[in-house]
């Protein structure tokens, strides 16, 4: 196993478990790829914030954007941006967005929060768009809505983590007035309009799900299923994070033996769609 891959095997399981089914060749560059995104997401969200965080991810901005293979994170990458030099804005994008998501980040209502999802993972849609075969411009919305989609579960499932190192992602305007430094707080009975919040979130995502897959016909054939696979598992932690009307305490996860059930029954739907 690559360490890119064996990478993405701990920190994407999902994504990691749907690779099975890219087309031969496609998944080096989908793995390339992911490897790069989660780096420099791991770089923007170290806790507690390395003091040259700012620096090092202007540093990688800048060595994208000038195809700077000196840069040790970008060099892998470069021959990727070769094959598809489109993906190269939305990389840059991608790093932007993530030196901007700072604590004192506000999202003040949906709005905000589309705009912050997109930059994020949206942007991410947009890189692996043509890497999975799609070539018509109309198909790139399609693929940044998968993006936002599975950025909206993160901010369902990942709620208690974020908040506990002063992060809220959940708009304002949901919080019926309420101080996000208050939410969840042993003192404050704040449980329902926090699930009311999540709620609402999830039902955001699903409908960015079922555009976004709705769109896959503009991918090469071959890959199609592989997209399908890791967005119905991922859609499925959403349905995880609330239990019996509350937040769960324990990050929300779909077991192996989940995932590879909704994989065979999206295999047989797919067998029958055929006949």
């Amino acid at each position: 196993m690559s360490a890119e891959l064996g990478l993405i095997s701990r920190a994407g399981k999902t994504f990691y478990f749907a690779t099975r089914w890219l087309e031969k060749g496609v998944r080096d560059d989908t793995v390339l790829t992911y490897n790069f995104c989660r780096t420099v997401d791991d770089i923007a969200d170290s806790r507690p914030a390395h003091p040259d965080r700012d620096a090092r991810l202007r540093a990688i901005a800048q060595a994208v954007r000038q195809h700077d293979g000196s840069h040790e994170l970008v060099f892998p990458l470069l021959p990727v941006i070769d094959r598809y030099p489109e993906i190269q804005e939305p990389l840059v994008a991608l790093v932007d967005a993530c030196r901007e998501d700072l604590p004192t980040l506000r999202i003040d209502n949906e709005q905000d929060l589309a705009r912050y999802a997109h930059g994020v993972a949206g942007n991410v849609g947009l890189i692996m768009y043509p890497i999975l075969g799609g070539i018509s411009p109309v198909g790139r919305t399609y693929a940044a809505d998968l993006g936002i989609a599975m950025q909206y579960t993160n901010i369902a499932r990942d709620f208690r983590e974020d908040r506990a190192h002063g992060r809220v992602y959940l708009p304002y305007s949901w919080l019926a007035g309420r101080d996000p430094r208050d939410l969840l707080d042993r003192s404050s009975n704040t449980e329902e309009i926090v699930v009311g919040a999540v709620q609402q979130l999830l039902m955001l995502a699903d409908e960015r799900y079922a555009r976004g897959l709705s769109g896959l016909h503009f991918l090469s054939p071959g890959n199609r299923f592989a997209i399908r696979v890791a967005a119905t598992c991922y859609a499925a932690i959403g349905n995880r994070v609330i239990r019996n009307g509350r937040l769960a305490h324990q990050r929300a996860v779909v077991p192996f033996s989940q995932k590879l059930l909704l994989a065979c029954q999206l295999g047989l739907f797919s067998s029958a769609d055929a006949r």
